[in-house]
C-alpha cells in the first residue's frame, strides 16, 4: 500500500486533500453533535409539552368517553395520552410500567404497528432496565411551552429521550402523558455525509486536474533526463507549467546544452591531442634508423611503436565516442548470441546460455562492442569464457565468467583506468594498450549501466549490468 502511494505525486496530493477533508469535517462534526443532539431533544421535548397542554385545555369538559377517544387520537408512534382518577405521582417507579403498557398497546383504527420502550420479547429486560434505573422523581415542570392554567409536574428519563408528564384535570382525573424515543434521527448527519462526499468529489476533480499540470512537465523531464543519461539524443523540453517548474525545465535545458558543449570540446581535444602526436611519432621513428646501435634502435623502434599503438587507440576511442548511435529496441539475448557465434567462428572458445528473449532499448554496436571487449579480455586470458544473460530486479545483467588467473582484489578498479596494464599475467605482450576495459565501462555507463568485476574461485566473474526500463 505505500508503495502505490507513493509512486504517483497525484495520488499523494489528492489523498492528502481527502485526509485533511475527513479530518475537518470529523472535527467540526464533532463539535456540533452533541449541541445538534440537545437540540434536537429540547425541540420533541417542548413539543409534547406544547401538545399536552393544548390537549389538557381541550378535553377538560368533555365526558369520559369522549375523552377517552380524543386521548387515543392524540397519540403518535412516540406519544400516549390516558387518565387516572387518582394522584399517579406517588406510584414511584410503577408509574414507568404503566406508562410502557400504554405506549406497547396498539392505537385501534389509527396505528397499526406503534413501538414502545422495547418490543414485547424483550419485556423482561427492560423491565429490568427500569427497574435499576435512577429513579429522579416528579418536580413541577417549569416550560414556557406549558400554557394550560394548571401547574403540571414532570418526570425526566435519566439518560432517556423522554418524559413523563401528569397535571390535574377540573373533574377531579388526573392526565397522563408520555413521550419516549430510542433514538432521535439526525437528518443534518445525512446532509453532511451527503455535502462531504460532493466536496471529496470536487477536490478530487480539481486535485486530479491540478496534478495533471504538475506531474506532466515532471514525466516529461523524468524522461528526458533518463534518456540523457542513457547518451541518447533529447530534445530541449517544453518550458511550461508554474513558475518552480519552468524554472526547473530551463535549468535541465540548460545543462544538457553544456553537457553536451563539454563532451564535444573533451572529444575534439582527444582526437586533435592524437592526430597532432603522429606527425612527431613518424619523425622519431625516421630518426631512428640512424642510430647505429641495434640493440637500442630495436628498443626505440619498440616504444614509439606502443606509442603509435596508444595514439591509434585513442583516436579510434574519440571517434567511437563522437559518434552518435541511435538507440532502438533488440532482442538482448539474440544480440549477444550472435556475436558469441561470431566470435566462436573466428576459434574462440565461448559457451553462450541461452535466457530466451529479452527486449531491450539501446545502442546495439555500442553495447556490442563492450560485450566484445570483456570476452576477448577473458578469452586472451583463461582461453575459454562462458557468456550469459541474468535479469534482476533492477537490471539486465550480461555475464561474462573465465577460469583464468583472475586480478588481484586491490587492482580490480584500477584495470578500468585508461592505459593502466597488470605487469604479471596480463603483460603487454599479451594484451592491448590498456584502452579495452575503460572503453567497455565508458559504453556501459552511457545506457545507464556500469560494469563490476568481482573473484570467480578461480577466475574472474565480469558483470555488465544495464538499467530496466
Amino acid at each position: 500500500m505505500t508503495a502505490w502511494w507513493s509512486r504517483s505525486l497525484g495520488r499523494q496530493i489528492i489523498g492528502l486533500m481527502l485526509i485533511a477533508l475527513v479530518i475537518g469535517q470529523t472535527i467540526g462534526f464533532g463539535i456540533s453533535w452533541t449541541n445538534r443532539r440537545a437540540a434536537l431533544k429540547e425541540a420533541a421535548q417542548s413539543e409534547f409539552v406544547s401538545r399536552t397542554a393544548t390537549l389538557s385545555e381541550v378535553i377538560q369538559t368533555m365526558p369520559d368517553d369522549l375523552q377517552r377517544n380524543v386521548l387515543q387520537a392524540s397519540a403518535t408512534m412516540h406519544t400516549r395520552f390516558w387518565t387516572t382518577p387518582d394522584d399517579p405521582r406517588p406510584e414511584g417507579r410503577t408509574w414507568y410500567f404503566n406508562a410502557r403498557s400504554h405506549l406497547l398497546e396498539p392505537l385501534s383504527n389509527i396505528m397499526t404497528n406503534p413501538k414502545a420502550l422495547a418490543d414485547q420479547a424483550e419485556d423482561e429486560a427492560v423491565i429490568e432496565h427500569i427497574r435499576n434505573k435512577p429513579f429522579a422523581g416528579w418536580s413541577d415542570l417549569d416550560n414556557p411551552l406549558w400554557t394550560y392554567a394548571i401547574p403540571a409536574s414532570v418526570l425526566p428519563f435519566a439518560d432517556e429521550i423522554g418524559m413523563g408528564l401528569v397535571v390535574p384535570l377540573p373533574n377531579g382525573a388526573w392526565l397522563n402523558a408520555v413521550f419516549y424515543k430510542s433514538h432521535i434521527p439526525d437528518l443534518g448527519t445525512i446532509e453532511s455525509l451527503a455535502s462531504t462526499i460532493a466536496a471529496a468529489l470536487v477536490l478530487c476533480l480539481f486535485g486530479f486536474i491540478s496534478t495533471r499540470r504538475i506531474a506532466r512537465p515532471l514525466q516529461a523531464l523524468a524522461q528526458a533526463a533518463e534518456g540523457l543519461g542513457r547518451g541518447e539524443g533529447v530534445s530541449p523540453v517544453t518550458e511550461r507549467g508554474s513558475d518552480d517548474i519552468r524554472n526547473l525545465c530551463v535549468a535541465f535545458n540548460q545543462m544538457q546544452h553544456r553537457l553536451h558543449r563539454f563532451i564535444d570540446d573533451r572529444t575534439r581535444m582527444l582526437a586533435a591531442i592524437g592526430h597532432d602526436l603522429r606527425t612527431p611519432l613518424t619523425t622519431l621513428r625516421l630518426r631512428t634508423e640512424l642510430v647505429a646501435d641495434e640493440e637500442l634502435k630495436a628498443r626505440m623502434v619498440e616504444t614509439i611503436e606502443e606509442m603509435q599503438a596508444m595514439t591509434a587507440a585513442t583516436l579510434t576511442f574519440s571517434k567511437n565516442d563522437a559518434a552518435v548511435e541511435d538507440t532502438r529496441n533488440v532482442d538482448l539475448g539474440a544480440l549477444v548470441g550472435s556475436l558469441c557465434d561470431d566470435m566462436a567462428e573466428l576459434g574462440h572458445d565461448i559457451a553462450f546460455v541461452d535466457s530466451g528473449v529479452i527486449a531491450y532499448r539501446c545502442r546495439p554496436d555500442g553495447l556490442k562492442r563492450a560485450v566484445r571487449n570483456l570476452i576477448e579480455n577473458a578469452c586472451r586470458y583463461a582461453d575459454s569464457a562462458t557468456v550469459s544473460l541474468a535479469l534482476t530486479g533492477n537490471s539486465v545483467d550480461i555475464c561474462v565468467d573465465d577460469q583464468g588467473p583472475g586480478i588481484p582484489l586491490e587492482e580490480i578498479e584500477q584495470v578500468f583506468a585508461p592505459f593502466y596494464r597488470l605487469e604479471q599475467s596480463r603483460s603487454r605482450e599479451t594484451g592491448g594498450v590498456g584502452l579495452g576495459l575503460s572503453i567497455a565501462r565508458a559504453i556501459a555507463r552511457q545506457h545507464g549501466g556500469n560494469i563490476h568485476f568481482s573473484p570467480n574461485t578461480p577466475g574472474l566473474h565480469a558483470v555488465l549490468s544495464l538499467p530496466r526500463i
